[in-house]
């Protein structure tokens, strides 16, 4: 019964990752694809760590 719950405690917080790292690299301009993989494989550390980024303008990719 343990097992289960924790798996699910861990499913839960995996999907959160995902759609706090696609929204904010939206929002940052982004890759959501790259940063919602990121987000399911590494929750804790995706979420600190695009918190910290700043966002891309037009000018920094020519």
């Amino acid at each position: 019964m343990e097992d289960g719950a924790f798996a699910i405690i861990q499913l839960v917080i995996r999907v959160v990752g995902i759609i706090v790292c696609v929204n904010k690299a939206k929002e940052l301009n982004r890759g959501q694809g790259g940063w919602g993989l990121f987000g399911f494989l590494m929750p804790i550390i995706a979420m600190i760590w695009i918190h910290f980024m700043k966002p891309v303008t037009d000018w920094e990719r020519k």
